[in-house]
């Protein structure tokens, strides 16, 4: 989808767009924005007894990220075959321009919406100095007036009013961060190990999608995505008992026992694991370690033995 660059947010709107950068600094000659899109819903994407198997949660959309960045590599290399200059990334608010040229609209959550993919879209921006005719659509209407079952299902209240996301209080930066999790918190984010889709989960845009194959190019690449660094390699639903060894990212360890905490109660797998790991691992982590193993064993004394 193209959006000629004059149409990037100017002057007035920078205020509301300060956490991101100018476009124009990254590429000063820039005349064109191409924004890509991949649909990232495919057969990994349907969750299923996570709870059950003691398994956790990332966001559908994280895998997708790389492959939306090979493909815009891709139409850089084509730009500059050519003898122009082009630069892929994330350097525009890409959900606000995307929106702009009617490739989708925003929904009640913040979430771009399209009428084909839902919100499972993965985007990327090219910015380069070629003019190209902008694609012309017509602004697509979502179905969130009506609704608001994205508000009502956030654990968090994150979600404080329509189109107004808290993100000190959402579960996905929360899970992406180093910060301090407050036990309060802890025991909201579900099995969710990194990023959250609870309001894309309930939301009608994303009832009988059809599910795509998945690519065999979407592999999670810590080298190009600072915020997903701690991914590479990782399932859509990794075995947690797995992921709480020293061989893990601190930031995974400490999210998979607060999953734990949530999910493995009176669970003696749970227990085991968990407690194996106290020796060795710094104070920080050891506290989330030990609300988890707590929260397990008191759930545990209130379920009647079995007969």
């Amino acid at each position: 989808m193209i959006s000629p660059a004059a149409n990037m947010p100017d002057s007035r709107n920078k205020t509301f767009f300060a956490h991101l950068a100018d476009a124009r600094k990254t590429l000063p000659e820039a005349k064109t924005i191409v924004i890509l899109g991949v649909y990232a819903y495919d057969e990994a994407a349907i969750y299923r007894n996570t709870r059950r198997e003691l398994r956790g949660k990332t966001a559908r959309i994280y895998s997708y990220y790389p492959v939306a960045r090979q493909i815009a590599e891709s139409v850089v290399g084509f730009i500059e075959e050519r003898g122009h200059k082009a630069v892929q990334g994330q350097h525009i608010p890409l959900k606000f321009v995307a929106d702009r040229i009617g490739m989708g609209a925003y929904g009640k959550n913040g979430v771009l919406q399209t009428e084909k993919y839902g919100s499972y879209v993965a985007l990327r921006n090219v910015l380069t100095d070629v003019e190209l005719a902008p694609d012309h659509f017509e602004r697509i209407s979502t179905r969130c007036d009506k609704c608001g079952r994205c508000m009502k299902a956030c654990p968090m209240g994150a979600l404080y009013a329509p189109y107004k996301v808290n993100p000190k209080l959402c579960i996905n930066p929360i899970t992406r961060r180093q910060a301090y999790i407050e036990p309060h918190i802890r025991s909201r984010i579900q099995n969710w190990i990194h990023g959250c889709d609870i309001c894309q989960e309930v939301c009608p845009a994303n009832k009988n999608l059809n599910v795509r194959r998945i690519d065999p190019r979407a592999r999670f690449d810590p080298c190009h995505h600072e915020s997903h660094r701690h991914l590479d390699g990782l399932e859509r639903t990794p075995d947690l008992l797995a992921l709480i060894s020293a061989k893990q990212p601190e930031i995974i360890r400490r999210n998979t026992a607060i999953a734990l905490g949530n999910i493995g109660k009176g669970r003696h797998e749970a227990l085991v694991a968990l407690k194996e790991q106290l020796d060795g691992i710094s104070s920080g982590l050891k506290e989330y370690f030990i609300w988890a193993i707590e929260r397990i064993e008191q759930e545990g004394l209130l379920r009647p033995e079995s007969p």
